[in-house]
């Protein structure tokens, strides 16, 4: 493989921050393990945001009209702000270029995610999100606003279970 394992994991939790979910964060470095399994290389870009750095990626593309919005979220309102979500790209199969085109690689990734209980933004009805993933429990921004945290059960034990009940079986 072009790029090693190891390597996009250091990258996802480097990127991802400190201020991650438990749950969220061992999730996800499952889902770049079993990408990776399937000849799919993933970068996680972000993943904990400040709400400070929340406000300034809101006003990308409104104080600048010369650049694209980029979110519809303030400080606050995104489940980045709370460490329970993180953006991706899919690398190109030397792991040089991010492939931003939306298409089987992203949907595969997207099913192994949502398999292991993230939201996938590509599936928003207002706004396809599709670098974005989340894990709320249920909770909606405003109840995280009032200082509720959600109870996740992390599903990565059983997935790596039935992975390799599936090696044994298959």
């Amino acid at each position: 493989m072009a790029i090693k394992l190891q390597t996009l994991l250091n990258h996802a939790k480097e990127n991802m921050g400190s201020g991650m979910n438990p749950v969220v964060n061992e999730t996800i470095l499952e889902v770049v393990k079993l990408a990776y399994e399937a000849g799919i290389f993933v970068q996680i870009t972000a993943g904990y945001r400040s709400f400070r750095e929340q406000n300034e990626l809101y006003e990308r593309g409104r104080t600048n009209k010369s650049k694209p919005i980029v979110t519809y979220a303030r400080g606050g309102q995104s489940l980045h702000n709370y460490g329970l979500a993180v953006d991706f790209v899919i690398l190109s199969d030397d792991g040089k270029r991010a492939l931003w085109t939306e298409d089987e690689k992203w949907t595969r990734v997207a099913a192994i995610a949502k398999s292991l209980g993230f939201v996938w933004g590509g599936d928003f009805e207002l706004f396809h999100d599709f670098p974005h993933l989340g894990m709320s429990g249920g909770l909606s921004t405003r109840d995280l606003q009032k200082g509720w945290r959600p109870n996740l059960i992390s599903r990565v034990a059983s997935a790596i279970s039935e992975n390799e009940a599936g090696r044994v079986n298959g």
